[in-house]
């Protein structure tokens, strides 16, 4: 089982023992938050599968729930060493295996999440949610293209999955495709209203780059004025401006905030925007 669970995962931490001599560096990144999971899907040969015995079984069972514990609790280096355990004693999981491959993808570890969620799409090519996840450690690394690919395919599979929609929403984004990326953020909205607002999404580093943290709520705020969502949207705008951003007449223009300019509340957050971006203005120095 160890051999089997070792070979598919090449890179600097390939068994619990490796992983524990050395913590891994996190690198500073823009950040952005990608749903993903409990997941499967996809490309690759399949795996076959071993004889487990049943106390194996109840032990693996018992190291996932701890891992799944310390996920919760953002503690993913002893996550990933419980699912490394875990999958040591029962190899035939795909739900182990996606679950190293997430908390690789937190520990910033792009190419051994990849590695090992294409083993868990192996061993179950049906389900959506590896594929999706996929396209997190491929967008993670900064491959849109991939990250694209993944998630269309996981849209395909499971088309009222929320996060899918906000998922290729984001890489749409990225791409400089802001009319795609609020359809698809339109769509994630209506499957689910809260998707935005919950803490159950993945932060994902773009070791790459992409657009700043204030364009990003600016075009969250979009989304949520396409729907009326009057509260929501303000509060992005907020954002926005708290993080820099300052084009005032932009949003003034966009027609995505059309259905909610009347609003009283929407009319005073803007008087207050421009006083606030005024105050915030470059310094002009004169010689």
């Amino acid at each position: 089982m160890k051999e089997t669970l070792e070979r598919a995962v090449p890179g600097p931490f390939q068994t619990v023992a490796d992983l524990r001599r050395s913590r891994p560096i996190f690198s500073p990144a823009a950040i952005f938050i990608l749903i993903a999971f409990i997941a499967l899907t996809g490309c690759g040969p399949k795996i076959a599968r071993v004889a487990v015995s049943d106390g194996a079984l109840i032990e693996s069972n018992r190291l996932f729930q701890e891992g799944n514990t310390a996920y919760t609790n953002r503690d993913y280096y002893a996550a990933l060493i419980k699912y490394l355990t875990a999958g040591e004693f029962n190899p035939n999981s795909e739900y182990i295996s996606n679950r190293i491959g997430m908390a690789y993808l937190q520990l910033n570890y792009y190419d051994n999440a990849i590695a090992i969620l294409q083993r868990s799409i192996a061993l179950n090519s049906k389900y959506p949610f590896s594929i999706n996840n996929l396209g997190s450690a491929y967008f993670a690394g900064g491959n849109l293209k991939k990250a694209e690919k993944y998630f269309k395919k996981a849209i395909k599979l499971k088309e009222d999955e929320a996060s899918f929609h906000l998922n290729i929403g984001t890489v749409y984004f990225e791409r400089k495709k802001p009319e795609k990326a609020i359809k698809a953020w339109r769509k994630s909205l209506a499957l689910d209203p809260e998707i935005l607002s919950r803490d159950d999404s993945i932060p994902v580093a773009i070791d790459s780059g992409g657009l700043p943290e204030k364009d990003r709520n600016y075009f969250i705020a979009l989304v949520y004025a396409s729907t009326g969502n009057i509260p929501k949207a303000i509060e992005s705008l907020e954002n926005a401006l708290m993080q820099g951003f300052s084009d005032i007449e932009r949003i003034e223009n966009s027609p995505e905030f059309d259905p909610i300019r009347e609003d009283a509340r929407f009319v005073k957050f803007m008087e207050s925007a421009s006083v606030w971006a005024k105050a915030n203005e470059p310094s002009v120095i004169k010689e």
